[in-house]
């Protein structure tokens, strides 16, 4: 039997999840418990780490991923997507899921549970300067979904020992550790592989709206550090360092890709769209008053980016 602290991942086989168990496996020497819903051919780099095979729904599985387990990191939600919402049935699955996790994973004295929910939660506050005190004002049903499963975490470790921690992301980029054909669609993964295909890097929209954006780097080694370390409960922000405009981030792909790919590359941008946006910034405080602060390898994560986008879509290897 392995000693505590054994960390359980949900999702592990995702977008953040992956990156978050190569972390894990590749720089520390904590014991790992992902969960993947069918089995796969584990890559060379998965080490100290028991891998639970099966669907979250089914009682056995989450008993074998939870049982002897201090920490859990929920990952197995949908991440945020401006071009393809999720469904009602899916968001209501996913309610359904964390439910029957939580309500386990008090029953078999989990010690820390961790939900990684997304700024997008916050809606339409997502406005001027923007705080973990901010009150969400929802805007949408994939934020609603998110509210929900905070307040189904924070009201079933009412009255128990369990300390519930939210992290609210933000849009989190990168090469993942399990390629998936659907991550090429996230918006700095598109203009990457429009800048190995295209010599144009082409914006459907005027490019004003404002996001901000995280590497999967910074974003994984901020959730592991909060997964080793003892903070209090509570929500809190993991963003990156600064919101840009959609221009901006096409911007900075072309000037890599000039280094990364030796290319020439012209951003587009859609002189139709008249729309207007507001700024924010945001002021993610808390993580760093305890000694978590989160990091800022931005150009190093779009210049990964942008070879794995060469290899993918040229078939050749920088």
């Amino acid at each position: 039997m392995v000693d505590k602290p054994i960390i359980a991942i949900t999702g592990a086989r995702g977008h953040v999840g992956g990156r978050l168990l190569k972390h894990f496996c590749t720089n520390t020497r904590t014991h790992i418990r992902p969960n993947f819903r069918t089995t796969l051919d584990m890559p060379e780099w998965i080490t100290r780490c028991t891998p639970i095979i099966g669907d979250l729904h089914e009682p056995s599985t989450r008993w074998e991923l939870l049982g002897n387990s201090d920490v859990v990191v929920h990952l197995a939600t949908r991440g945020y997507s401006s071009a393809r919402q999720p469904s009602s049935s899916q968001l209501d699955e996913e309610y359904s899921v964390t439910t029957e996790l939580i309500r386990d994973s008090v029953t078999l004295g989990i010690s820390t549970f961790i939900f990684v929910s997304s700024i997008h939660v916050l809606g339409k506050a997502l406005a001027s300067q923007v705080t973990e005190a901010t009150t969400p004002l929802l805007s949408n049903e994939y934020g609603r979904s998110k509210l929900r499963l905070e307040m189904e975490l924070l009201n079933q470790c009412t009255g128990t020992k369990m300390t519930p921690i939210v992290l609210r992301m933000a849009n989190a980029f990168g090469v993942p550790a399990f390629p998936q054909a659907a991550t090429w669609n996230l918006l700095v993964h598109d203009l990457c592989r429009q800048a190995v295909t295209s010599d144009q890097l082409v914006l459907n929209s005027n490019g004003t709206a404002y996001r901000n954006i995280l590497t999967l780097r910074d974003a994984t080694s901020a959730i592991a550090q909060v997964a080793t370390l003892r903070i209090p409960a509570g929500t809190y922000l993991l963003t990156g360092p600064r919101t840009y405009q959609l221009h901006e981030i096409a911007e900075l792909v072309r000037s890599r890709a000039e280094t990364v790919l030796d290319k020439s590359l012209t951003v587009v941008r859609n002189e139709n769209d008249s729309s207007s946006h507001e700024s924010f910034t945001l002021h993610p405080t808390s993580l760093n008053a305890f000694g978590i602060p989160v990091g800022n390898h931005l150009i190093e994560e779009v210049d990964e980016l942008l070879n794995a986008a060469n290899l993918e879509f040229s078939g050749s290897k920088l």
